[in-house]
């Protein structure tokens, strides 16, 4: 922490100087790459002695906050000029508040000071470390509780907490008081949980005296879970529905073996998932539920799997580095020919194997393209055997729709025409219908309905496309879809209706909203720094600004960035007069959920009056659209 606080003082102290001074006497790249993850096992990008001189630090600036303070930062780029580390000043009170880590160009990871007293008390860990968001109460370094966290990520931590014998990090997983009292449960339920919480001090510590073999080199492998089990609320006579794990099975190994452990059962609460029961050895994996409230049958994983286990082990551990497609495509091939061994040997519990199998054959089978289409053979194999064997079931139809995935992206691959996508768009389009009709409760079938509205407003079908969103509504309110399915439906009905944009500023956190520029023309684009186009597109709507802004034409950027720090740097080199708009998530964002952003670049024309005129804009055509606007 005193190394966190003393360069939090000097990057502030750099800041101070601001302007083109700023810019002199900028932090080395070596005093940036000084600082490290306050957490552990987190991959993270680091530049070499050698690529050091290669390396260049920018000067962040945005404009003034309603305080009069300007918020500002230093941004680190290795030789590719991808970003390294970006450090923040968000409130412009000339102090470092947020620390951000990049792997290859992508942010991975971030320390926050919430409270702005130069101490890190929020943690976040973003694109390939994962999703996990926790609280450092008492800002001593570990985590106290978590804001989200997946049961994967729930299950490393547990293992983690075993391995170290650390009930404090097993206590952060588990629900509390207040969480377990604002689901308002029956008496019964809420009795049940208490008394599993209360005992899961002993039961952890007779869990870890029995696992003192367990050592740092102890790796997790892999989460066997089945599907989670919903409780409608006025079921249970309780505020909200109860959603849980009946429980979870870690594979492990230690000492070249591997080895099972019991989650035991995990609700969910927000967007993290909180145990309920201490861990406990075994290599058994309970079925879920029958839905009367009983269990089916536990069954063990037979020794003959392990050997195998030991070829998945060596298979994962040969997985690329890179993205080369042919690399891609052979990993999961050969992860695939271990998985049909281990279903094989299997008399029950396989579902979760079989799971693994498709996702590598589809794996392969899109990295693969047209080139060799072995995996996609495969997958078809698998399709139709569990179609005839388990007919209408879970199963059939999670391996269904990754083969269906699998043909679209082998398909595309091929597509050269304009023709061409327009026909494989019609036969994915025909899948997907089939999908949800032979389908219609499956765990995939919300997503076959958003890919359906995707489609249908690709080929111009928006009556079917808003249908199609609508379905994911009605039929499915509680997926994490059903928000930005709703968004959707609004966005095809915005024209000559009143548009909302209400969101912070980029660079000053300030409130705005576009019902404040009515009586001018707006023009609302949706963008984000990795798409492509989004450079030449802000060239051409400079071109349009200096042309009609002064005709009373605003522009309002809405950035869909996860990162703020790339949106804000993006915009510094491609400075364009508007208002530019950001909210954390990018394409999960409010903003993006407001209207149902899918793709971009996205552009809407507001009329004078606040009402859509357009909400199919093209940049090619804005310069016309403005015209019938002004009447010339």
């Amino acid at each position: 922490m005193a190394k966190l606080r003393i360069g939090s003082r000097l990057l502030a102290g750099l800041l101070l100087c601001g302007g083109v001074s700023a810019v002199s006497a900028a932090p080395t790249a070596g005093q940036m790459l000084g600082f490290q993850p306050k957490q552990t096992s987190i991959t993270i990008t680091t530049p070499t002695e050698v690529e050091l001189p290669a390396c260049k630090v920018e000067l962040m600036k945005g404009g003034k906050n309603a305080s009069g303070k300007t918020p500002s930062g230093w941004l680190l780029r290795d030789a590719s000029k991808q970003p390294v580390r970006c450090f923040l000043d968000t409130d412009g009170d000339n102090k470092i508040d947020v620390w951000s880590y990049y792997v290859d160009g992508q942010e991975c990871y971030r320390e926050i000071d919430s409270n702005f007293n130069e101490k890190a008390d929020q943690y976040r860990w973003l694109g390939p470390n994962g999703s996990k968001w926790g609280v450092d109460l008492n800002e001593d370094g570990r985590i106290d509780s978590w804001k989200v966290i997946s049961p994967e990520e729930v299950s490393q931590e547990l293992l983690q907490a075993v391995i170290t014998r650390d009930y404090a990090r097993l206590n952060a997983l588990m629900i509390t008081q207040q969480e377990l009292t604002g689901i308002e449960l029956p008496s019964t339920e809420e009795t049940r949980i208490r008394e599993s919480i209360t005992a899961a001090p002993q039961k952890f510590q007779k869990t870890t005296a029995g696992l003192i073999n367990l050592t740092a080199k102890t790796q997790w492998v892999h989460l066997e879970l089945s599907a989670p089990q919903t409780i409608a609320a006025d079921a249970l006579g309780s505020k909200v529905d109860l959603v849980r794990l009946k429980g979870g099975t870690i594979l492990y190994e230690n000492a070249g073996k591997h080895d099972w452990l019991q989650t035991g059962e995990m609700v969910q609460v927000g967007k993290a998932w909180r145990l309920i029961d201490s861990p406990v050895p075994g290599s058994r994996v309970e079925h879920v539920s029958n839905g009367s409230g009983e269990s089916g049958p536990i069954v063990n994983v037979p020794d003959e799997a392990k050997p195998i286990l030991e070829e998945l082990k060596k298979v994962d551990a040969s997985s690329p580095k890179t993205g080369d497609p042919t690399e891609t495509a052979r990993y999961y091939l050969a992860r695939a020919v271990v998985l049909e061994k281990i279903v094989g040997v299997l008399k029950e519990g396989e579902e979760p194997w079989i799971k693994q199998l498709a996702d590598s054959l589809g794996g392969a089978a899109e990295a693969g393209g047209s080139k060799d289409q072995t995996a996609y053979s495969k997958l078809l194999a698998l399709r139709d055997q569990l179609a005839k064997k388990a007919p209408g079931s879970s199963i059939a139809a999670y391996v269904t729709y990754r083969e269906l995935s699998a043909e679209y992206a082998v398909k595309l691959s091929t597509a050269t025409t304009g023709e061409q996508m327009t026909k494989v768009q019609q036969v994915r389009r025909d899948r997907l219908k089939k999908f949800v009709d032979d389908y219609p409760s499956a765990d995939d079938t919300a997503d076959a309905m958003m890919q359906l509205g995707m489609v249908n407003e690709f080929m111009g079908n928006e009556i079917e496309a808003k249908n199609w969103y609508g379905q994911i509504v009605k039929h499915f309110p509680k997926d994490s879809l059903a928000p930005k399915a709703n968004g959707a439906v609004r966005r095809l009905g915005l024209e000559g209706q009143q548009i909302e944009v209400v969101a912070p500023k980029m660079s000053t956190d300030e409130s705005f909203d576009i019902a404040a520029m009515k009586g001018k023309v707006v023009v609302v684009y949706y963008w984000a720094s990795w798409n492509g186009q989004s450079a030449s597109d802000f060239t051409k709507l400079k071109s349009v600004m200096n042309s009609y802004g002064p005709k009373g034409v605003e522009l309002v950027a809405v950035n869909l960035d996860n990162a703020k720090g790339d949106a804000m740097n993006f915009v510094a080199q491609n400075s364009v007069p508007g208002t530019h708009l950001h909210q954390a998530g990018g394409l999960d964002s409010p903003l993006a959920t407001q209207y149902g952003i899918f793709v971009l670049p996205n552009m809407l024309l507001v009329g004078k009056d606040g009402k859509v005129v357009s909400r199919s804009v093209q940049l090619a055509t804005l310069e016309d659209e403005l015209k019938k606007v002004f009447g010339n």
